[in-house]
């Protein structure tokens, strides 16, 4: 048996991660030697015994690459080695936790990737483990630790790649075998000695989620994927029951909604590092449609929605299933809750997968502009303007002061609290704010062609529904200020074509302004 612990140790006191090795000899090495196994013109065999003592020696001693860890698995399951897959699944676990995102590879979608790959082999690896076990002591052991590498894989990569809650539920039904089993013996032995009393053991199990009290983030992790499960099977009842069942369509939505904390990072593609629906899950609900099968449709779709809740193009497909079968009320739920989605992060309808397909369609956009995007902002706009009248932002403050040193300091100085607070920022409105008191700020100072810069970027950035929803005046504004920088620009860099643009815009929006 191999000791994998030193893996967990750091490279050096001076250098935690080591260097990345890619492209040296040592790592080409090992490349080579796997390829063997899918070369027909290869001469010998893959040792992978070979593969598994390098990799090994390079994690542990030269450099922290998650590349490595897969082919440890790799050579683990073809070389046939011997292994502890409990004590696997801790080193894995332990290894992520430490080193999260901080090793190599560097490029994030080859990160992932390999992650991937090893959440892929470690489930080719545990899975004959998990068939021979034969006590639900040790079952409960391995649920238990595979739920720990879970929750660390998705606190840390953040659904940018898979989970293995297939394994988890893999094992979790080998217990439920395991426990019909021991039930069948128990009835057994009472045919057998009916009279004299059987005194069995309490088996030890984990404590119901319940039951216990939350003490730490893990646990509240671990309670609310447990809610996640339990909410799934819930709505697949409930609409296997009645399809128009609202509470399904609610249910499920609301519990995915609330791990959903931030926009999935983006290329300047708006390309995302999540995975598509399959292309063949796709067919299939088409295939249903196609057929009429709505109710069938709908029963899938929520169970791929539950998983992948950034797939517009899904939930309209719910919707209009829900409309042909005459269930207004049921469909007007999935509206509801797809404009709390679409209120908290209204950035999301021109995202995409890591295939370059549309978070959503046009056709799906039309659908969301016209049901999900209609809501009276009279009560918000109310309650910003009763904040902003009793309370100064921080972002506010910060511009105050920094103009009131604007002919004391050196601008650089000055304007380094405001980037310090966009750095700092909660969300997209306080990221936004920041940056907009940056621009005021090289205004005041006459870097009129760094505000209109600045400015022009706000602008493509953040659409007029949501700059709308955070302040009904707060495009007229943002407008009114770039259109006064290009108007003070050196003639020789004035932009006559977009200086007629922001006028007409801002014309529609409030002619008064442009009067001004």
């Amino acid at each position: 048996m191999f000791s994998y612990n030193l893996i967990l140790s750091d490279i050096s006191e001076e250098d935690r991660l080591g260097i990345d090795l890619t492209y040296e000899p040592e790592f080409e090495s090992i490349e080579s030697e796997i390829q063997k196994s899918t070369d027909i013109f290869a001469t010998s065999k893959t040792d992978w015994k070979e593969v598994h003592s390098k990799s090994l020696n390079l994690l542990s001693n030269k450099s922290k690459d998650y590349r490595y860890l897969y082919w440890i698995l790799l050579s683990i399951q073809k070389g046939q080695l011997p292994i502890d897959p409990l004590h696997l699944v801790s080193i894995i676990n332990g290894f992520i936790s430490k080193y999260n995102i901080e090793i190599y590879p560097s490029r994030k979608k080859n990160l992932y990737s390999t992650i991937n790959q090893i959440i892929q082999k470690l489930n080719d690896i545990v899975k004959p483990f998990i068939d021979n076990i034969n006590d639900l002591i040790s079952a409960n052991d391995f649920i238990e630790m595979l739920i720990l590498l879970d929750d660390s894989i998705n606190e840390i990569f953040n659904e940018n790649t898979d989970n293995i809650s297939s394994i988890i539920n893999y094992v979790k039904s080998h217990k439920k075998r395991l426990k019909s089993v021991d039930s069948s013996k128990e009835e057994a032995l009472n045919l057998l000695d009916y009279n004299k009393p059987i005194q069995i053991e309490p088996t030890k199990e984990s404590t119901s989620i319940s039951s216990s009290e939350i003490t730490n983030d893990r646990e509240a992790n671990k309670a609310l994927r447990h809610l996640q499960d339990v909410a799934r099977s819930l709505s697949k009842y409930w609409l296997t029951e009645r399809i128009n069942n609202e509470k399904a369509y609610q249910l499920s939505r609301t519990l995915t909604w609330l791990t959903i904390t931030q926009v999935p990072a983006s290329n300047s593609n708006d390309v995302t590092m999540l995975k598509p629906v399959p292309q063949t899950r796709k067919q299939h609900f088409n295939k249903l449609k196609a057929d009429s099968d709505h109710v069938g449709l709908l029963i899938n779709l929520e169970e791929s929605l539950s998983k992948s809740p950034f797939w517009l193009d899904g939930h309209f497909m719910a919707w209009e299933s829900l409309i042909e079968l005459n269930h207004h009320d049921a469909a007007q739920c999935i509206v509801d809750q797809v404009s709390l989605l679409i209120k908290k992060l209204p950035e999301i309808t021109h995202l995409k997968f890591d295939d370059n397909s549309e978070f959503s369609t046009s056709t799906t956009r039309s659908w969301l502009e016209e049901h999900c995007y209609q809501e009276d902002y009279s009560k918000v706009t109310e309650n910003i303007n009763i904040i902003e009248k009793n309370t100064e932002s921080e972002w506010d403050l910060a511009l105050q002061n920094a103009q009131s040193l604007l002919n004391q300091k050196t601008l650089t100085e000055i304007l380094q609290p405001l980037v310090i607070g966009h750095h700092q920022s909660r969300s997209n409105r306080e990221a936004f704010f920041w940056q907009f008191s940056q621009a005021k700020l090289l205004s005041q100072a006459q870097k009129y062609d760094l505000a209109s810069a600045l400015l022009g970027w706000l602008d493509s950035q953040y659409s007029h529904k949501v700059l709308t929803h955070w302040d009904p005046s707060l495009e007229e504004r943002l407008l009114e200020l770039w259109l006064s920088c290009q108007q003070k620009l050196p003639s020789k860099e004035k932009n006559n074509q977009l200086t007629t643009t922001l006028r007409e815009r801002l014309c529609c929006l409030n002619p008064m302004r442009v009067l001004n």
